[in-house]
């Protein structure tokens, strides 16, 4: 399994969009089944990522945020596959929180990127301080700090990427599942230079603004608007727009090719006729839609994601239907004919892999954690979808007639009981009181143990065991 990091589809020319070009991933898309309409099941990296792991919600793991772990006991999909004989391994990154950090993988052939520590949970931001933000991101989406050059992201994933080369180059003789998880395309825009000159003058779309646009923003964008200080620091104009797209097609492009050989070197080992291959991501980013950035939003730029998956000698096949990264866990676990010990949340995809017709059932994305700290969700169902902040007024739009989410439907008599039922998906399947009371009370636990953490000197990342005198020649 092959994993970006926040990569929208509406950017990628293998999803229909003729901007990054994505060969290697539209010839996995070719030979494989593609899902058009796949969502995150929480626009944020940790959460989507526990997530993609357990099969469950981020309100039944209790992962609402960047800084929270999710319980050692909940059984994975390496737990899972491990017992089933395979052999088990983490290439790059996956974000988890606390002082598990292999939640059923064998091992992991690099540390993280990022710490490990409760280090990313933030409160509200103070109401009477007008300067306040959370994080000052807004300079890594403007044009002067985009551009050719090196950085921390891109070591973090050359690393990742050749270790997962020499691990398939080495690979046993019995069954394995490798996850290669890269932390670009996410910012900054910092880009190998070879990438940089293939987009440095590509005309790309740019976000189209109505008139209105800043006196319809939800309570949940105005405060993310805040939290990134874009009530400061503008990225609106063109140059900055341009940049940032440019920048994210160039490091798509260049994550792209990294796909491209490891579909090379499983050729080259006789691997690739008896693999499944599967690529995804963890959310996506809006670039500028809607005049956001980043992630945690719930409009489908940041909502969507692609999803490819490959099974040799199955048909090749496009399914529309909705469906999320919390199906793929329980699809891995009916791949190994496991039995699960709870039941997942998500659904296993490999009927529709066999080309059995897929139910179209309310996918569900939540968002709980820093910037809004109440219960926010995404339903989306058919051509509709619900967007609702708790003790906000919902928005529902049309997708198919819609797809800007522009029209906000919501309180149109004429579609009452499409609202209705959407909302009852949220109101009736999760409760929505005891979700805030643990998003605020985590928080105040954590802030304990950091503080200790940080007196104590204590850290959870990973450190891998490198064995000099077992490397290269030593007979």
């Amino acid at each position: 399994m092959v994993i970006a990091d926040q990569m929208t589809p509406f950017m990628l020319e293998a999803c229909g969009y003729p901007i990054a070009r994505t060969r290697n991933l539209a010839a996995l898309a070719a030979r494989g089944v593609q899902f058009t309409n796949a969502y995150t099941p929480s626009p944020i990296c940790v959460p989507a990522r526990s997530c993609l792991m357990t099969g469950l919600y981020t309100s039944t793991t209790g992962c609402y945020d960047n800084g929270d772990p999710y319980h050692s006991f909940i059984p994975t999909f390496a737990h899972y596959l491990t017992n089933a004989g395979y052999e088990t391994i983490l290439s790059g990154k996956m974000h988890f929180v606390g002082a598990d950090q292999l939640h059923g993988f064998k091992r992991r052939l690099n540390t993280d990127i990022y710490p490990s520590g409760f280090i990313w949970s933030y409160p509200l931001l103070d109401p009477n301080d007008p300067e306040a933000m959370a994080f000052d991101f807004a300079p890594q989406y403007q044009a002067r700090n985009i551009g050719p050059g090196w950085s921390l992201e891109l070591q973090y994933d050359e690393e990742t990427h050749f270790r997962a080369l020499e691990y398939l180059r080495h690979a046993p003789d019995g069954p394995f599942m490798l996850t290669v998880s890269y932390t670009n395309p996410h910012p900054p825009y910092i880009v190998p230079r070879k990438y940089w000159e293939m987009y440095k003058d590509a005309d790309l779309p740019l976000p189209q603004y109505p008139d209105d646009m800043d006196e319809n923003y939800s309570e949940f964008d105005r405060a993310f608007i805040r939290w990134y200080g874009l009530d400061r620091k503008s990225i609106r104009n063109s140059e900055d727009l341009i940049a940032m797209r440019r920048g994210f097609a160039a490091l798509t492009h260049y994550v792209d090719d990294k796909l491209g050989e490891l579909l090379e070197v499983l050729d080259e080992q006789g691997l690739r006729d008896n693999t499944v291959v599967i690529f995804t991501s963890d959310h996506g980013e809006m670039l500028g839609e809607k005049g956001l950035i980043q992630k945690r939003s719930l409009y489908e730029w940041s909502a969507r994601i692609p999803l490819i998956i490959d099974i040799p000698g199955n048909a090749p096949a496009s399914i529309d239907t909705p469906v999320s990264l919390l199906d793929l866990p329980a699809t891995l676990v009916d791949m190994a004919g496991q039995t699960l010990a709870r039941p997942m949340e998500g659904r296993s995809l490999l009927p529709a892999l066999r080309g059995a017709p897929l139910p179209d059932v309310p996918v569900i994305s939540e968002y709980h954690g820093e910037g809004i700290m109440r219960p926010s969700f995404m339903v989306r169902q058919g051509a509709w979808k619900m967007i609702y902040c708790h003790g906000s007024a919902p928005q529902l739009f049309n997708l198919e007639t819609d797809p800007g989410e522009w029209d906000n439907r919501a309180g149109d008599p004429s579609v009452a009981e499409i609202e209705a039922a959407l909302l009852s998906v949220i109101t009736d399947g999760f409760d929505l009181e005891a979700i805030g009371r643990d998003v605020w009370d985590r928080l105040a636990q954590k802030q304990v143990v950091n503080a200790a953490m940080a007196a104590n000197g204590t850290a959870w990342d990973y450190v891998v065991d490198q064995d000099a005198a077992r490397q290269y020649v030593r007979k």
